[in-house]
């Protein structure tokens, strides 16, 4: 059985699939050193030519064209409706946030790099206390939280399509966080002075871009800001990883950054910021508590959740070694 799923994968799906969804279905639960070393360590010219060419793309064009015929709640639900207990052995402690931090040293924690985070995106929000603001795929309500308890007094709205997140947030911070799937949910015209989103503008799927970031800048005020972070792609449209993807985020195809870009400069936002920012650490960091974990996470989830993270962690990293996608921060100014 095992072998001719392997055997399947490889064929259908190429070789990084067929080695990660083998993985996952190991029978004991994956050794913490070698598993992060098969993925991250670098491979023969051969393995690295195959990995990248097969399945040649008029295959990943019609598979992935496949799996966007899901809903997205089905993919959201099947990443984070896990268990919100399981996320806090990894995540940070203060805030929950499930999204790149910024290590400004090799020495500082988890929970510090994630401040490091929330301050950056503070500051291109430029918010003088009162504004009105949403945050798209809001997640476990971290960067609401953070607003709050830095002083924010305006109205702040969040949304997520994960029950267990909205029930979290809601219930156990207060906060004002619905079940909402932002793609397909219109916005009500100038109602928000700054819209937000860390790490949910990947769940948008490419033909959708143009809808989204038009009916954001309609939803913005004169002189509104929108602030995301979020990764694209950079090489190509249809790479391998977005095969492998499917395995993890089933639903997601990621965009190319100057897709992004054409779309909201014809919605007419005014792009004031575009930087680069390294994924990396924040990847290892949670690796490493969730192995620190183990036990309990095996408990939580049971051992084909554990090892199913245990492959993406160190796989997502892959991805951003290569380059095949930059985690970008970016501001848009709806002109006044």
């Amino acid at each position: 059985m095992k072998l001719s799923r392997f055997a399947s994968d490889l064929s259908a799906r190429g070789l990084l699939y067929a080695i990660a969804n083998d993985r996952i279905h190991a029978p004991v639960p994956l050794d913490a050193e070698q598993n992060w070393q098969l993925w991250t360590e670098p491979k023969s010219p051969l393995i690295e030519w195959l990995s990248r060419a097969y399945p040649p793309e008029s295959m990943r064009i019609a598979y992935l064209d496949k799996m966007l015929d899901c809903d997205h709640s089905q993919g959201i639900e099947a990443h984070y409706d896990v268990s919100n207990d399981f996320y806090a052995l990894f995540l940070d402690t203060k805030y929950r946030f499930y999204t790149c931090a910024e290590f400004q040293t090799d020495t500082e924690t988890l929970e510090q790099a994630q401040t490091n985070k929330a301050k950056y995106l503070l500051s291109f929000l430029n918010l003088a206390g009162d504004e009105k603001l949403l945050d798209l795929g809001c997640g476990w309500g971290a960067m609401l939280k953070f607003l709050q308890d830095t002083g924010h007094r305006g109205e702040l709205t969040g949304f997520t399509l994960s029950k267990d997140q909205q029930i979290y947030a809601s219930q156990k911070l207060d906060l004002n966080v619905s079940l909402t799937d932002f793609i397909a949910t219109d916005f009500a015209s100038a109602a928000y002075d700054r819209i937000l989103s860390i790490g949910s503008l990947e769940h948008v799927r490419p033909h959708e871009l143009n809808q989204l970031y038009q009916k954001t800048y309609d939803a913005l005020v004169p002189g509104g800001l929108a602030v995301h972070q979020f990764f694209s792609l950079t090489r190509a449209a249809y790479p391998t990883s977005m095969v492998t993807i499917q395995l993890f985020f089933p639903g997601s195809l990621l965009v190319m950054h100057q897709t992004h870009i054409a779309a909201a400069e014809l919605a007419g936002f005014k792009i004031t910021h575009d930087s680069i920012h390294d994924y990396r650490p924040t990847l290892r960091a949670w690796y490493e508590r969730l192995v620190a974990n183990q036990s309990r996470a095996l408990e939580l989830v049971g051992l084909e959740i554990f090892n199913r993270y245990m492959t993406f962690l160190p796989i997502s990293w892959l991805f951003f070694q290569q380059h095949e996608a930059d985690l970008h921060r970016m501001v848009m100014e709806k002109p006044a």
